[in-house]
């Protein structure tokens, strides 16, 4: 082992950053990492991939300016050092090392990378890290600590809702309503709600926070296990989680939430109750004809079954799903996607499906509590 670090330190003397890794850490670790390096910039810094040998450990570190991960894994170091490496490129090479015992970095002058894994070398140039910028990660204003499941089941029945329309980037992302001690998770995007509570294990206060819908992905993949909690951190307009050495950094968006309670309905005229699986699988089917027609379809809803229509210039289809129904019969038209995105979003196994009219929202609930509110809105059909 000696003798090994003295030939590495003579036969690179001109290095400026020596280290040995494990080709599986390292494999790990960039993929994590390499979530957040920017694909259109203008800034070629934030292409790459941040290395970073301090003490025992190399530090990755990837930005976009909108999040940020950074993971820190164990190495073996002879020379502490920065620099940054082309992220793709890099990310596309380490998958292949993920095999490798030891994967030895030396960085040379003039910026340029040896990596060397058994009897193989392999050159790659690189930038150096003095203008790459740092993570936000001195946060403490605000945050709130919550079981892992917790968080996944608040995300998971809501972030399908959030609007992909860069026009109004505000639905782009979910309100995070802190408040008694209950976490509601909200979004929208103009043709459907989510609304989801889960209970919070401790908080610094009541306080709102709006977390971009790619933000809240990634923190899910970060949480591999569903065993244990998450603190989620924020101050100013960022917002901070660490888990297992990796620590994910992202912008909140700014501006007012619309005021979502008073879009849901309170009255209604016909309560259904139903099995979530029957609806979506005759949803399911319908939609197969409805694809022509923009996954139109009609509902007709009696007392004991709810007729699912489908047409188009190919076919038609017409099924029927028994319910349980209280109040009026109806006729009523949707966006087939979107009922069947929020019914797969709910864990239960019947919901309750109430309807104010045929051209008013409709909302689906819990057949007991009030863990979750879906709205959908209807499509007017001229006559």
């Amino acid at each position: 082992y000696v003798i090994k670090k003295i030939y590495i330190y003579q036969s690179e003397k001109g290095a400026k950053m020596k280290m040995i890794v494990n080709g599986n850490d390292l494999s790990n670790a960039v993929m994590k990492v390499s979530k957040a390096i920017s694909v259109k910039t203008t800034n070629p810094i934030l292409e790459g991939i941040k290395l970073s040998v301090r003490g025992d450990n190399l530090t990755l570190t990837a930005t976009d300016m909108e999040i940020g991960i950074e993971k820190t894994i164990a190495c073996e170091t002879f020379m502490e050092g920065d620099i940054v490496v082309p992220g793709k490129m890099f990310a596309e090479l380490v998958k292949k090392l993920e095999n490798e015992n030891e994967v030895e970095f030396f960085l040379e002058e003039a910026n340029r990378i040896k990596i060397v894994y058994g009897d193989s070398v392999v050159y790659l140039s690189s930038l150096s890290a003095d203008e790459y910028p740092s993570l936000k990660k001195n946060l403490r204003e605000k945050w709130i600590n919550l079981s892992k499941k917790c968080y996944k089941d608040a995300v998971n029945k809501t972030v399908f809702a959030c609007s992909t329309d860069e026009s109004r980037p505000i639905l782009k992302g979910c309100l995070f309503e802190v408040k008694g001690g209950d976490l509601k998770c909200v979004a929208l995007d103009g043709f459907r709600m989510a609304v989801a509570k889960v209970p919070l294990i401790s908080a610094s206060g009541d306080f709102k926070m709006i977390i971009p819908s790619r933000a809240l992905g990634e923190i899910s993949r970060m949480l591999e296990e569903e065993e244990g909690e998450i603190t989620i951190v924020s101050e100013d307009n960022s917002l901070m989680v660490e888990e297992n050495n990796t620590v994910f950094v992202s912008r909140l968006l700014e501006g007012e939430f619309i005021n979502y309670s008073q879009i849901i309905p309170t009255e209604f005229i016909t309560e259904v109750t139903v099995n979530r699986n029957a609806l979506i699988s005759g949803l399911e089917r319908a939609t197969v004809v409805a694809k022509d027609s923009r996954n139109l379809i009609k509902l007709e809803i009696r007392e004991k079954f709810v007729n699912i229509k489908a047409n188009s210039e190919k076919g038609n289809v017409n099924e029927n799903v028994q319910i349980k129904c209280v109040g009026k019969d109806l006729d009523i038209n949707f966006n087939s996607k979107y009922i069947v995105d929020a019914l797969k979003a709910s864990p239960d196994e019947y919901v309750n499906f109430k309807f104010v009219g045929e051209i008013a929202p409709a909302i689906i609930t819990p057949f007991a509590g009030d863990d979750y509110v879906f709205l959908v809105l209807p499509i007017r059909i001229n006559s």
